[in-house]
């Protein structure tokens, strides 16, 4: 699995605010990462790319919600329910 994140120049200015971030969001990702790993069929790849589309920087709460709602989502696409 690839993973990638692009904090925007145009919706986060400074460039200690874009890295601090792009910090949170890769802890809040390496922290919840295995249980989508999990569902990942044997030799299938899942490739990321996350844009961070807010305004304002954020804490490790906020970051670890957002990518568990994002695991979520991803989850329900990978194994979807049987009908």
């Amino acid at each position: 699995m690839r993973i990638g994140f692009s904090i925007p120049k145009k919706r986060i200015r400074k460039a200690v605010q874009r890295n601090r971030v792009r910090r949170l969001l890769r802890e809040a990702w390496r922290l919840q990462k295995h249980e989508l790993y999990r569902l990942i069929p044997r030799g299938q790849q899942l490739h990321l790319f996350f844009v961070f589309t807010g305004t304002e920087a954020f804490s490790l709460d906020a970051a670890m919600l957002a990518v568990a709602r994002i695991n979520g989502k991803l989850a329900r696409i990978i194994n979807p329910p049987a009908p």
